[in-house]
């Protein structure tokens, strides 16, 4: 057991030591400019117009399955599209469509965790194709140290905060990172996508 405690200890000062804490911080504090600006943003716009009406615009002309779609593509393509956009817009396809708002949520985190694999699945055969996979890591050479350093707190940072989770689980795949670890630690994405909604429905 005091061997145990020992070693987390001597790991707990490693992650400080390399900078975890202060990155988790960093991105904590950016979280919050994000939703101070989001709230901000709500607030005037819902001077003319309120959220339930700008997605019920978007359910009326583009149908349900297309935007899934490109959900699913979003997520597994370097999180091209804020996931809360779709978080929103689930709450007013569940009236429409008469669905748990709750289940549309588990959808959408299922697809996210799913699409976050499939990234992996792409990182892992384009680090056969060198002139790729050197290239991904010269344009993200910060991550690849972030993730050779922390692996798999890595990993749970991005499930959680506004970090493309796709992108960090291709980036695992092109270094070969424990696939078990991922699976593992990828269901923090389940967290991230109630503590969001929670917080933005509650806007709406």
């Amino acid at each position: 057991m005091k061997r145990i405690a020992h070693s987390s200890r001597l790991y707990y000062h490693y992650l400080r030591r390399t900078g975890l804490f202060s990155y988790l911080s960093e991105n904590m504090l950016k979280l919050l400019y994000i939703i101070i600006g989001f709230v901000a943003v709500m607030m005037i716009i819902q001077q003319f117009i309120t959220m339930d009406e700008i997605f019920q615009m978007i359910i009326n002309n583009v149908a349900y399955q297309y935007v899934f779609v490109l959900f699913g593509i979003s997520e597994t393509i370097l999180g091209l599209i804020p996931p809360d956009l779709f978080i929103m817009w689930a709450k007013t396809l569940s009236g429409d469509i008469d669905a748990s708002k709750w289940v549309l949520l588990g959808i959408l985190a299922t697809m996210s965790y799913l699409g976050g694999i499939a990234a992996y699945g792409i990182g892992y055969a384009l680090q056969s194709k060198e002139s790729i996979r050197q290239w991904i890591q010269l344009k993200h050479s910060d991550l690849f140290n972030k993730l050779r350093k922390w692996g798999g707190f890595l990993i749970g940072v991005a499930a959680l905060l506004p970090i493309p989770f796709s992108l960090i689980t291709l980036i695992s795949g092109t270094t070969r990172f424990p696939f078990r670890i991922l699976l593992v630690v990828g269901l923090l994405r389940y967290l991230r996508f109630l503590i969001y909604a929670l917080a933005l429905w509650s806007m709406m």
